[in-house]
C-alpha cells in the first residue's frame, strides 16, 4: 500500500499574470501534508489565481510539482449540472475518479448524511439554495477520497452549524492528507497544527 504520510507540492517561481495586474507575482512555497495549510487574502489577492494553477486549469510559468494522485478541489464558485440529481452527480463524480461502485455509496451514504443531504438526494441540483450546493461543492471534492484537497472558501453561503461541521471534517483529513484552504475566516480554524500563508496584491508576503 501507498505511503502518503508525507505529500508535498511545491511552487517554484509561479507567475500568472491577468489584465490590469491582478494574479500571482513570482511565487515560491511548499504545501505539505499532516498539517492544515491556510491561504489567506482580500479578493482578488492571488489565492484563487494560484489554486488554479495547481489544478493546472490555467496556464502559467514557473513550476509545481505534486505527486500524481487523486485531488480533490472545491473551487469558490462551481458550475454544476443544474438538471442533474444530487446522488447522480456524486456518483458520476466518484467513477471518473476511479471508485468502484461499492465504495462509491458507501461515500455517498456518509457525506451526504454528515452534511444533512441525504432528503434531497435525488433532488435536481437546480433546486437547491445557495448553502446546499456549497455543499455538494464540498462533498464532490472528498467523495472519491482524494489524497489532495484544494479548498477555496469552503464556508462560503453555510449557516454556523454547518460551517461547524465543514471545519471538523477538513482538520480530520488534514491529519492524514495534504489538505489546503483559502479562508477570510482564518480564526475559525482553531488547530494547532496548521500553517498560514498571506497574499497581498499578487504576492505571498509571509509563509
Amino acid at each position: 500500500m501507498d505511503n502518503y504520510k508525507n505529500i508535498s507540492i511545491t511552487i517554484n517561481e509561479v507567475t500568472k499574470e491577468y489584465n490590469k495586474g491582478k494574479g500571482i507575482k513570482a511565487v515560491s512555497t511548499l504545501f505539505e501534508s499532516g498539517i492544515l495549510n491556510l491561504v489567506v487574502g482580500e479578493n482578488g489577492s492571488g489565492k484563487s489565481t494560484l489554486f488554479k494553477c495547481i489544478m493546472g486549469l490555467v496556464s502559467y510559468s514557473g513550476s509545481i510539482n505534486k505527486r500524481k494522485i487523486k485531488m480533490g478541489y472545491a473551487p469558490e464558485e462551481y458550475v454544476m449540472p443544474l438538471r442533474m440529481s444530487v446522488v447522480d452527480f456524486l456518483y458520476s463524480i466518484g467513477r471518473i475518479k476511479g471508485l468502484d461502485r461499492d465504495l462509491i455509496n458507501n461515500n455517498l451514504e456518509t457525506y451526504l448524511r454528515y452534511f444533512d443531504l441525504y432528503p434531497y438526494k435525488n433532488k435536481l441540483i437546480g433546486s437547491l439554495s445557495n448553502g446546499m450546493r456549497q455543499k455538494l461543492n464540498l462533498m464532490q471534492a472528498f467523495v472519491h477520497e482524494p489524497k489532495i484537497i484544494i479548498l477555496d472558501e469552503p464556508l462560503a453561503a453555510l449557516d454556523e452549524d454547518t460551517i461547524h461541521k465543514v471545519i471538523k471534517i477538513i482538520k480530520e483529513k488534514a491529519k492524514t492528507k495534504l489538505v489546503v484552504v483559502s479562508t477570510h475566516q482564518p480564526n475559525k480554524f482553531k488547530c494547532r497544527n496548521k500553517r498560514i500563508y498571506r497574499f497581498e496584491k499578487g504576492n505571498l508576503i509571509n509563509d
